[in-house]
């Protein structure tokens, strides 16, 4: 035998249910969005270098630094790096 269930608020919540998912043509603007959003736009390398400096500009200058560091050790030795640590209190 079936139990039936006699609560208010479960019919209120299926009603609901029914009211918040998308209709056909939400989902049809929804996903003609997302390809239009999608679409590989073709941009040159500099376009490229510059938009990766502006949305990430910590680790351009963090690979900037790292590789000034290693082009001037090689360079000048261990002079180089016993000058910023003489100079930074060490």
């Amino acid at each position: 035998m079936k139990k039936k269930n006699n609560d208010p608020f479960e019919g209120i919540f299926d009603g609901l249910k029914d009211k918040t998912l998308p209709a056909n043509e939400q989902k049809e603007r929804m996903l003609k969005n997302i390809l239009m959003e999608s679409r590989v736009q073709e941009i040159s390398l500099l376009e490229k270098v510059e938009n990766w400096i502006t949305v990430y500009p910590w680790r351009f200058a963090f690979g900037t630094a790292a590789v000034q560091t290693a082009v001037c050790t090689l360079i000048f030795g261990k002079a180089y790096t016993n000058l910023f640590i003489n100079f930074f209190g060490g």
